[in-house]
């Protein structure tokens, strides 16, 4: 070996020590991060680790990955926006009530804005943007079927009867994850399968019997078909069977009492939740109007004080049951004006980044993605702190290379 093709040689095998640490840290982000494993298994007892654990983890890959190669280093928007979310709610808990609670928020939203830029890096590499897809869509095919499971098995997992939950344990988050799951895994399933794989990741959204989910799934699915990503004809002629195959089992199980727990008033929960049912029981669910009301205290919260807000955690330890299901209203209660610029920017930021490449099965996700954010921020606070969320924000951030698979049409 010639003292010439020693650099080379030590610059290729740091380059691979490089890709395994992002390898790593992909995975153990999707597999206990993404899939709500870690939080379940830590909550029942299964795994000693918290989730905070691997999120180390994560941060530790992303680490040795800048060390490595230091010349990949994700998205400089990216860390741009997780730095000034990061000073945001540190600055704002200065005139918050300086409780523990306050400080709690504060330090989650810092250790989320860490994690968006961790994953960054990560996805700074085409092939481990390539196994994190593969791991998604892994993910997203296991929590339907745990959906679909939990039908005859109510409450194994999910919170609320008649609704499925997976490991997310709440139905909400587990539709909003499963819609994730089908914009950042698409791109990867072959063109002849991407109907049955949307309709699947469909029925496991409609198991949730989360609205928002489901509004939410809609939207990205009339996306894909405008963008001919996805056939109208097959997908419509899998539903009619699909639906046909579904009416049977569920007549056949209702028949044999495999759900006899529907007659217990989950039915009716059901109707509810659809918005199906009489006028009695459509005015007996109140999670909508209570979602409004908490929107409009924090919007008065925001007229106290437009300019500055209340300060981090201020919708959390109010005088309300809940916070505000919307991080919007969340973040103009506690940060004020400055709070309205946050999510858009990095709505913009990450539709921003397809906007020169070609049309494609990778931009239309991306930016159908990005859409798919921007509404569940309506119905979620949490938006910005959901590992599914930072995981694809990486993920469509990561500039593509000229060969890159994204880049292609």
């Amino acid at each position: 070996m010639t003292a010439a093709m020693i650099p080379t040689a030590a610059i290729d095998g740091t380059s691979t020590l490089a890709r395994i640490a992002r390898g790593i840290g992909a995975l153990v982000a999707v597999a206990f991060l993404f899939s709500g494993f870690s939080t379940w298994a830590f909550n029942t007892g299964a795994l000693p680790l918290p989730p905070l654990a691997f999120m180390l983890v994560v941060l530790g890959c992303a680490g040795a990955a800048v060390m490595l190669e230091p010349t990949r280093l994700g998205s400089t928007g990216v860390k741009i926006w997780s730095a000034a979310g990061a000073c945001l709610a540190m600055l704002a808990f200065l005139w918050s009530s300086g409780s523990e609670i306050a400080l709690q928020e504060a330090q989650t939203r810092t250790l989320s804005a860490m994690l968006l830029v961790g994953f960054s890096v990560l996805m700074a590499d085409a092939a481990t943007r390539t196994i994190t897809r593969r791991a998604i869509a892994v993910s997203t095919i296991v929590t339907v079927a745990i959906n679909v499971w939990e039908i005859t098995h109510p409450m194994t997992f999910s919170m609320a009867l008649g609704r499925s939950a997976s490991f997310y344990v709440n139905p909400n988050i587990a539709g909003a994850a499963l819609v994730s799951g089908l914009l950042l895994a698409l791109p990867i399933v072959p063109a002849r399968l991407r109907e049955v794989f949307a309709l699947l990741v469909g029925a496991g959204v409609f198991l949730t019997l989360s609205r928002g989910a489901l509004l939410c799934f809609g939207l990205v699915l009339m996306v894909l078909l405008a963008s001919r990503q996805l056939r109208v004809k097959r997908l419509s002629l899998l539903t009619g069977g699909g639906l046909l195959l579904v009416a049977s089992v569920v007549g056949t199980m209702m028949a044999s009492g495999e759900l006899s727990y529907l007659s217990g008033g989950a039915d009716r929960f059901v109707r509810q939740r659809l918005g199906i049912g009489s006028r009695e029981e459509f005015s007996a669910d109140v999670s909508a109007s209570s979602r409004s009301n908490l929107a409009m205290h924090a919007l008065d919260l925001f007229g106290e004080r437009p300019l500055t807000g209340f300060g981090t955690g201020a919708t959390v330890e109010w005088n309300e049951p809940e916070s505000t299901h919307n991080i919007y209203v969340r973040h103009l209660a506690e940060y004020g004006v400055l709070g309205a610029l946050l999510m858009p920017a990095l709505l913009l930021l990450a539709w921003s980044r397809y906007r020169q490449h070609r049309s494609g099965i990778h931009r239309t996700a991306a930016q159908a993605f990005v859409a798919f954010v921007a509404l569940w921020g309506v119905f979620s606070h949490n938006v910005a702190d959901d590992t599914f969320v930072l995981i694809g924000l990486a993920l469509i951030t990561a500039l593509p290379g000229r060969d890159d698979p994204e880049s292609a049409p």
